[in-house]
């Protein structure tokens, strides 16, 4: 009896993980990944950097965290925008240098290519796509699948082989 209560929860639980996994990364992650990718391929302006700051504010544990704040202007086809993301989604961290460093390459004045969207040129960025580091997260719901189909398999192989 125990066994059959242990195989129904690990396949209510790896099914729970699966479903969790796959929808996070389909609606909340895939789209952001999506609209990144995109802006690899948005045209470029040339722009200028208005504004540049390190801001600093602490999180729920009381540690500093670190996050650029730049404002830039631009103009396509004769109409003038402003825009603040270096990326298509900005963070913070608590590594002070790695904001420094972004910082010195967008200081007041500085000319950079912004790259907008096309069908909104509202919308735009200094640093189209993601990092590697940005990429890896945006597929971590995915690794909740991998894990509820792993321990599917390794049910099966202790259904089938007694193990």
């Amino acid at each position: 009896m125990k066994k059959q209560q242990s195989t129904f929860g690990t396949l209510l639980f790896a099914c729970v993980f699966f479903v969790a996994g796959f929808l996070a990364y389909q609606h909340l992650t895939k789209p952001i990944a999506e609209e990144a990718e995109a802006s690899k391929s948005w045209p470029q302006v040339q722009g200028v950097i208005s504004f540049s700051e390190l801001n600093k504010t602490r999180d729920s544990d009381g540690n500093d965290m670190y996050s650029a704040s730049v404002q830039y202007s631009y103009s396509v086809d004769g109409k003038e925008y402003s825009g603040s993301n270096i990326r298509t989604v900005d963070g913070q961290t608590s590594v002070k240098g790695s904001v420094k460093k972004t910082l010195k390459k967008y200081e007041t004045g500085t000319s950079v290519s912004v790259y907008y969207d096309p069908e909104f040129p509202n919308t735009a960025v200094l640093e189209p796509g993601t990092g590697f580091l940005f990429g890896m997260l945006l597929k971590l719901p995915l690794l909740f699948c991998i894990v509820s189909v792993l321990m599917v398999l390794k049910l099966f192989k202790r259904m089938l082989f007694g193990r």
